[in-house]
């Protein structure tokens, strides 16, 4: 996992080819977040929206997820990264300030696994990819992703069951009989293949897009990657937006990485 990729050296020069200005939450600083901030002013100049921290600009807000927005809206920042804001709260305080309808928002995510392969899963919110048109949608999204970060596009659908494994369950049909329309609809345009239950099989062909059955699953599968298997996350995407917003985990012990990844996503073109 401490292996340089030559994704991880596209992020890093793109992260020092610019200096952005990336505004984050932070509620609670103990001293190995407020030391991430630090270190990540290398690269990029960080403004902390919550607490008042004595060696990183900030500005105190009872509300950072609204001081956020607001900033990002008068140009004072060029980017946000949650950090530890509320998830719902920002996404709310965003759609208001820019007019945007909530299902907008697509939620992305980029992962290396533990052999350092580089891939989008989707969906990854809870909300999202509970349809056909849904799914589809993200993987649009995706795509446009995965050619701004120079990677290849190969899109792996997974879903509940295997050939004739479907049994009496509605719910595995279901997911089955989505993954095969997905494909069917989208083969003859890119490198797709429905891998059933085989999330390891995808991997192995080298997929860059996996999606899962619907944001539920796939959000218990990043989940598990990244708290129980310790697989780096870049950071989370909002697409469908025309601002930079990164997601990232609340409970994140620093944010250096989400601040590096956010200003090498500022750098693109």
């Amino acid at each position: 996992m401490k292996t340089e990729t030559a994704f991880d050296r596209f992020i890093h020069e793109k992260a020092a080819s610019r200096r952005n200005r990336i505004g984050i939450g932070i509620l609670h600083p103990d001293e190995s977040i407020v030391n991430s901030l630090i270190a990540a002013q290398d690269f990029c100049d960080v403004l902390a929206f919550g607490e008042e921290l004595g060696q990183v600009p900030s500005i105190p807000s009872g509300t950072p997820e609204r001081s956020l927005v607001e900033s990002l809206a008068s140009g004072d920042i060029d980017a946000i990264v949650r950090g530890q804001g509320n998830s719902t709260v920002l996404r709310t305080e965003f759609t208001k300030r820019f007019s945007y309808p909530p299902e907008t928002i697509k939620d992305l995510g980029i992962l290396k696994d533990n052999l350092d392969r580089i891939f989008i899963p989707i969906a990854i919110s809870n909300g999202q990819g509970w349809t056909v048109d849904q799914k589809i949608e993200l993987i649009r999204h995706a795509i446009r992703w995965i050619g701004l970060l120079h990677l290849p596009v190969k899109v792996g659908v997974t879903s509940g069951a295997r050939p004739d494994e479907c049994g009496p369950i509605p719910y595995l049909a279901e997911t089955y009989a989505d993954a095969e329309k997905i494909v069917s609809l989208l083969s003859p345009e890119m490198p797709i293949k429905h891998y059933y239950v085989d999330i390891e099989k995808a991997m192995a062909d080298a997929c860059t897009i996996l999606v899962f059955a619907n944001g539920m699953v796939g959000n218990h599968v990043l989940r598990s990657l990244v708290f129980l298997g310790k697989v780096k996350i870049y950071g989370g995407i909002i697409s469908g937006i025309d601002q930079l917003v990164i997601e990232s985990f609340k409970s994140s012990s620093g944010f250096y990485e989400y601040l590096e990844f956010a200003n090498a996503l500022a750098n693109l073109p």
